[in-house]
């Protein structure tokens, strides 16, 4: 679970602002997938080539929760 903190506060402020309220897929602090839905990121990871399992959750207008991994 600390990595999970980590890839999530690791994110930069204009990460933050850019992609508030949306789902976000991140591997290494960096975003690979973005979308409205759980379902649009998750097939989008889905459709890259990937050593390692992002991390999905989504980023709230005013707080952060994260949901599932990938």
């Amino acid at each position: 679970m600390e990595n999970i903190a980590i890839d999530f506060d690791s994110l930069s402020e204009e990460i933050l602002t850019r992609y508030a309220g949306e789902w976000v897929a991140i591997i290494n602090g960096e975003v690979i997938c973005h979308g409205k839905s759980f379902k649009d990121v998750n097939e989008c990871c889905k459709t890259l080539i990937i050593k390692n399992k992002p991390l999905i959750g989504k980023l709230p207008e005013n707080s952060l929760s994260v949901l599932s991994v990938y």
